[in-house]
């Protein structure tokens, strides 16, 4: 062999692999639309806070290798399913500090915006002692695309927004629940 040796270029795959992995983590880890609503409904309520415990955004590329972990995992195949119909979604948790009673608290303006002027229908408002949840969907040619839900109580902020075929993704989870006994099998919608 000479002094210069000859170097193996990298395979396909691992440039492919390479790829995949850049673009599933970009901007994975900030849910920015919900960070707006977090300081939104901390401008609503002096002097309480928020410790994020969790904030991400899975895009396309993302979730398909969430799919793919789903079901090569024991015990997580039933998530790929509930995954399939979903192409965006962006979750944040955060932990409540100083939070009032919840029948103090309205609906926080950027969710009230988006149902005024967004496109966006508030389908679910629930309001107990202790925690509030609002549930809103925007549809695209009578089919529900995206989906919005705030869940706050005195230990936790809970965010999702989801975009994709949720109509399905809905549908399934409440007859998966038995919420719906006596109508078709989700997967027949």
């Amino acid at each position: 062999m000479s002094a210069y040796q000859y170097r193996r270029s990298p395979t396909p795959i691992v440039i492919l692999l390479l790829i995949v992995i850049a673009g599933a983590a970009s901007g994975c880890l900030w849910a920015p639309d919900l960070a707006m609503v977090r300081k939104d409904i901390e401008h609503q309520l002096p002097g309480v806070r928020f410790d994020k415990e969790i904030e991400l955004s899975l895009g396309p590329i993302s979730l398909a290798f969430t799919r793919l972990l789903t079901r090569i995992t024991p015990d997580a195949g039933d998530a790929s399913g509930y995954l399939k119909d979903v192409s965006r979604i962006e979750l944040a948790v955060y932990n409540t500090q100083d939070m009032p009673p919840a029948s103090t608290v309205t609906m926080p303006d950027r969710l009230q915006k988006m149902t005024e002027s967004e496109g966006w229908e508030l389908a679910v408002k629930v309001r107990d002692d202790d925690e509030l949840a609002w549930i809103l969907y925007r549809l695209d040619d009578e089919t529900v695309r995206e989906l919005y839900v705030v869940v706050m109580s005195d230990e936790e902020l809970v965010m999702v927004k989801a975009e994709g075929h949720l109509e399905h993704l809905v549908a399934r989870a409440l007859s998966d629940s038995g919420a719906l006994k006596g109508l078709p099998d989700a997967h027949d919608i």
